[in-house]
Order: structure tokens, then C-alpha cells, then sequence
């Protein structure tokens, strides 16, 4: 039972450690990509990737759900020529296969993932390898082990040509563990020990928590089969802390699941069962006959160990009918052997020879040889304890038939496998061979191209030498003209730059000098205004006085300012002696008003200075266009300022 156990979870494991790319984060639920579906923009990619990831949910749950959304995903892929979905779609029925223990439908569906891969693409090795992987789990359960380990070579080569990256790394650690279960199954012990140890060599820098919980399992299925069950059950408890990191609940299930098996086979059967019952109570919510069946099964082998041959039978008759649904033939097998240990505790013993005589005449018990040498040695024990030496020695004579047999057939599979190791170890030999050559054939191409390049390089230079001492001379004395002109430029704008400073600062002291001067004439008409007034109190009299004495004082304080005044007279004096030559119909107030339109002052700014309204400046701006005969359609400012 253990074996079917470990077999299990080894198909489930895989199921649950999605294929490279296809899985969904924890953030995302199965019904939010099926709600995303229902999106008719959604890219095709990610249509097909939207289908996968459903698919692959369905694996352990629908038959029909996963066999649905995957071919919906690989119709996708075909139309679409999308080579890398089209591996992933049929790797995804391929373990669908696996899972359903149809196990020459998963090897078709690897190979048909196979025929679209191509082992020159980088982007195909992970599907690659997780089809050798399908294929060799397959392998393994056929008994084919040969093949499987071929298998798993040649997924592990694939996993060693990518890049090295945390993802690969578990693929390659779960694959050592698949290596190792193979040569356990063929009782290479040492080897598979090794492979143990490349897998957690692998998984624990990287905290790979899951693979290391399956290299602790399969420790404790090693030391289970050597019947050292205190060693076995501190590898439960290993595995179980793993597990417990990643929430494997699974995991976790089937590890208490072989501790109720350890407690089984220590004689303890009040400890075994409690586990068993509450583990059964889980397995009936999901309902998988196989699973019930291995469930009711190992309950009918405690009760009966407790010689409580009812509440056994019962159980084994629950477990007779789910067999019955399964229809898988190793539980119909363990149903008759443990019926017929109950039969034997309660000294029924033709009933008990009966019920392994009827599953030995089954048309298929063939495929289960080593169940079929168990149930002879049983069927022997039977006959002898009935009295019945002569059938007793037969059935005894067939078990030890099938044993020879057995051990004939594990020693040819040991031999299989060395050649298959030998072959896979030459045939890679071969190809790094190739490889070597295919790289120094290439490296003598690439000396010889080089040699060509090199060639035409140096006549290329030579050429270009030429024409460059040739369009150099040319060139040189096109940037002599360009400097002259540049220079020439460059005079221009300092002069503009130097014209535009200088109008600026004549505009500065045009500003300051006419405020001052407006300030003196408001102080000139302050001072007129109060010596009219007729002041009869002396004391008023003396105010007035004062005033009009301090009126004086800043006026004769102002004599920095009028010579501003002076110096924009003077900074502008040979304009306006221009205009004075060229216009003598303006009178003074038209001169001022066009000596400040040439400064660039605005009309608002002109009326404040000169203390008129801005109706008055657009009359004096009309006189000056009209006296100075400015043509219609330019701007008076600008006619100004070329004078």
C-alpha cells in the first residue's frame, strides 16, 4: 500500500508544480480568469494562457472541465502557429493522462508536445524537459524502467542547457527525485541515494521548500522498505516542516498517512486508526474512489489487527465498492488479500482460499506480478493450515516461480538501465563531440572572415585616407570664408547689442531725469499756490514760510537730477538735431514726444511723464505722422528710430 501511496503523490506533486510560465499568482482566483474570458479584446496570448491555467485546474478535479478549456487552448495555439503554447497544451493532456493512470495516452501526448518542440530554441527547453519528465513517469509506471530513466536523462540535459535560475533549479531537483525512485524500483539503492542528494544539493540553497519535503519523503519510503520505521518517521516529521512552510495540505495528508502505516507495522494499531478515520472523513468530501478505496482498505488491516473482524469486514466491503468504481485492479488485489487474512483469523479457510483462488483467475493479474507472487505465498500459508500439503506446495512452488521470475526480470532492468546510462553517456559523448567541431569549424570560418574583413579594411582606409586629404584642403577653406563670416556676424550682434544697452540706459535716465523735472514743476506750482495764499496768523504765516524755505532746499538739492535731465538732452542731442534739421514745423512738445517714442515708451508711460492725458499723445503721435509725412501702413515708432 505504501507503493501506491508513494505513487500518488508522485503524480500529484508534479500536477500541483505548474509547467514554467502557465500558473496563476496567488492574487488571482480560477473564476477571475474565467470572468477575464468573457472579455472579447483580451489578446489572444493571453487568452491562451487564460485557458492553460484553467485547464491545468481541472486536471485534478474535471475530467471533462480540463479536456474542454485545454483543447479550446491548443485549437488557439494551432491557428495562431504559436509552436510554444502548442508544447505547453499538450504537456498539460499529457499529465491529465498521468493523472488518469491512462498511461500509454500520456506517453502519445508528450511525444506530440515533442514533435512541435525544436531543440535549437532556448524558449522550448523547459517544455522539452517537462515532456521527457510526462514520459518518464509513465515509463516508470509500465515497469519500463529503462526508458524511464532515458527519460529522465534526457529532460535533465535540457534543464542543464537553460539558463540556471531558481525555477529551473526545482525542475531539476524534482527530476532527481524522480531519478531516485527509479532506482529504488529496481533496487539500486546507492544510486538513488545520490540522486537524493543532488535533489536537496539543489533545493535548500534556494529554500526550495517543497522539493526538499519530497527528497525527505522519499528518505522515509527508503528506510520504511528497510523496515527501519524510527528512522522513517523522523523523515515524516521532516518533510511535514517543509511542507508546513509552502501549505502543503496534500503533502501533509499523505505524510500522516504513512505515519498511520509506520504505526501499522509497529504493532500499533489504536494509534494508526484515529489518523486514518480523520484523514477518511477528508477524502470523502472529494470522493475519488481510488483514493477511498486505499482509505477503507487500510482501516479493514488495523481493525483486523485488533482482531475486531467485523468492523474489518465492514470496512473492507466499503472499500469493495469503491474498488468497483475505480476499477483499478492493485485495489482489487489488496481487497482479496486482506479479505482473506480476515478469513483466515476467523479459522474460515476455504472461504479464504476461495477469495484469492477468484482474484488469481482475473484476466490481468499478470501486470501485477509481484502482487501475484504475495498472493501464491498466501494462498500456500492457507493450504497448509488446511490441511491440504499437496495444493500447499503447488501454490508454494508458483510463488517461488514468480519470484525467480521477478528477480530475473529486475536484473535485466538493472541491465537496461547501465544501457541505457551507457548509451544516453555515449551519445551525449558524441554530440559534445559534435559540438567541438561544429565550434571550431565556426571559430576557422570566423578567423577566415576576419581575414577577409581585415583585407578590405585596410584598402577601405587607404581609399578613405585619400579622399579625406582630399576633402580636407576643400573644407578648410570653406571654414576660413564660414570664420570670416561668422566674425563678421558676431561684430554685427555685439554692435546690436551694444545699440540695444544704450537704448535701454537712455531710456533709464529719460525716465528718471523727466520725473525729476515733472517733480520740480508740481514743487514750482506748490510753492506759487502758497505765497498766494493770504495768511493773516503769524503762526500760519510761519508754517507758509517754512514750507515754501524747504520747497527751495529740494528743488536746489535736485541739481544732480536736472544734470541727468542734461545728459539725456545731451544723449540724444544728435537726434534731435536731426529732427530739428529735418522737421522744423514741430514744436517742443512733438519733439519730446517723439524723443520718448524712440526710446520705446509707450503712450500710457509718455502722458504720466509729460503730465497729459493719453488722448493728448495720440494727437501729438497723429501730428508727428502727419508732419513728419510717415507712410501709411508703417510704424511710426519704427520711422523714428531709423532717423
Amino acid at each position: 500500500m505504501i507503493k501506491n501511496i508513494c505513487f500518488v503523490l508522485f503524480i500529484l506533486t508534479g500536477i500541483l508544480q505548474a509547467q514554467n510560465d502557465g500558473v496563476q499568482t496567488p492574487d488571482i482566483t480560477i473564476e477571475d480568469i474565467k470572468q477575464q474570458l468573457q472579455n472579447n479584446a483580451l489578446p489572444t496570448t493571453t487568452r491562451i494562457d487564460n485557458l492553460l491555467i484553467i485547464g491545468f485546474d481541472f486536471v485534478t478535479k474535471s475530467e471533462d472541465s480540463a479536456n474542454y478549456y485545454l483543447q479550446k487552448a491548443l485549437q488557439l495555439s494551432k491557428v495562431e502557429k504559436d509552436s510554444f503554447n502548442i508544447i505547453r497544451a499538450y504537456n498539460r493532456f499529457s499529465k491529465l493522462e498521468n493523472y488518469l493512470e491512462n498511461d500509454l495516452r500520456t506517453l502519445q501526448y508528450a511525444d506530440s508536445a515533442l514533435q512541435y518542440a525544436s531543440v535549437t530554441n532556448q524558449k522550448h527547453f523547459p517544455g522539452i524537459a517537462y515532456s521527457y519528465r510526462n514520459k518518464g513517469l509513465a515509463y516508470n509506471y509500465l515497469e519500463r524502467y529503462d526508458l524511464s530513466l532515458e527519460s529522465f536523462l534526457n529532460a535533465n540535459s535540457f534543464l542543464l542547457k537553460n539558463p540556471q535560475d531558481n525555477e529551473t533549479k526545482i525542475y531539476l531537483a524534482e527530476n532527481y527525485t524522480d531519478l531516485a525512485k527509479l532506482y529504488s524500483s529496481i533496487k539500486n539503492n546507492e544510486t538513488a541515494l545520490e540522486c537524493i542528494k543532488k535533489a536537496l544539493a539543489i533545493s535548500k540553497p534556494i529554500d526550495a521548500y517543497w522539493e526538499i519535503g519530497d527528497s525527505y519523503e522519499f528518505m522515509f519510503a527508503h528506510y520504511f522498505e528497510e523496515e527501519k520505521y524510527v528512522t522513517a518517521q523522523k523523515y515524516i516529521d521532516s518533510a511535514q516542516t517543509m511542507y508546513d512552510k509552502v501549505d502543503n495540505i496534500q503533502g501533509i495528508q499523505f505524510l500522516n498517512k504513512y505515519r498511520a502505516e509506520v504505526y501499522l507495522k509497529q504493532n500499533k494499531p489504536d494509534l494508526a486508526i484515529p489518523i486514518y478515520d480523520a484523514l477518511l472523513q477528508i477524502d470523502k468530501k472529494d470522493s475519488v474512489a481510488y483514493i477511498l478505496a486505499e482509505g477503507y482498505t487500510f482501516l479493514s488491516k488495523a481493525y483486523t489487527k485488533k482482531n475486531k473482524f467485523t468492523k474489518a469486514a465492514k470496512y473492507l466491503d466499503s472499500a469493495r465498492i469503491q474498488a468497483s468504481i475505480s476499477q483499478n485492479l492493485s485495489h482489487q488485489i489488496s481487497i482479496a488479500s486482506q479479505q482473506a487474512k480476515i478469513y483466515k483469523n476467523k479459522q474460515q479457510l476455504g472461504s479464504g482460499i476461495l477469495e484469492l483462488q477468484t482474484i488469481l483467475k482475473n484476466q490481468h493479474i499478470d501486470l501485477f506480478q509481484e502482487s501475484k507472487k504475495d498472493l501464491y505465498k498466501e494462498l500456500s500459508e492457507l493450504y497448509t493450515l488446511n490441511e491440504d500439503p499437496k495444493n500447499a506446495l503447488l501454490s508454494l512452488n508458483e510463488h517461488h516461480r514468480i519470484k525467480d521470475s521477478l528477480r530475473a526480470i529486475l536484473q535485466k532492468n538493472k541491465f537496461n538501465v547501465i544501457q541505457s546510462e551507457f548509451n544516453y553517456n555515449e551519445l551525449s559523448a558524441k554530440l559534445e563531440a559534435r559540438d567541438a567541431q561544429l565550434q571550431a569549424s565556426k571559430a576557422e570560418q570566423k578567423r577566415a572572415r576576419d581575414k577577409t574583413y581585415y583585407t578590405f579594411g585596410v584598402l577601405g582606409l587607404l581609399v578613405l585616407f585619400f579622399l579625406i586629404s582630399f576633402y580636407r584642403q576643400k573644407k578648410l577653406n570653406t571654414i576660413k570664408r564660414e570664420n570670416l563670416i561668422a566674425k563678421q556676424e558676431v561684430l554685427s550682434i555685439k554692435q546690436e547689442a551694444l545699440d540695444t544697452q544704450v537704448a535701454f540706459k537712455n531710456k533709464q535716465i529719460t525716465d528718471f531725469a523727466i520725473h525729476i523735472s515733472e517733480k520740480n514743476e508740481l514743487l514750482e506750482k506748490i510753492k506759487k499756490k502758497l505765497k498766494e495764499v493770504k495768511v493773516i496768523n503769524d503762526t500760519h504765516k510761519a508754517v507758509v514760510k517754512d514750507t515754501i524755505h524747504f520747497i527751495n532746499n529740494d528743488i536746489d538739492q535736485n541739481k544732480e537730477k536736472i544734470q541727468l535731465y542734461q545728459q539725456v538732452n545731451e544723449t540724444n542731442d544728435s537726434f534731435r538735431a536731426k529732427i530739428d534739421q529735418l522737421y522744423t514745423n514741430l514744436n517742443d512738445k512733438e519733439k519730446k514726444v517723439a524723443t520718448m517714442l524712440r526710446l520705446g515708451q509707450p503712450s500710457k508711460q509718455i502722458a504720466l511723464q509729460l503730465g497729459i492725458s493719453a488722448a493728448s499723445v495720440d494727437n501729438y503721435r497723429y501730428n508727428l505722422r502727419k508732419k513728419m509725412e510717415v507712410p501709411k501702413g508703417h510704424s511710426l515708432k519704427d520711422f523714428i528710430k531709423k532717423i
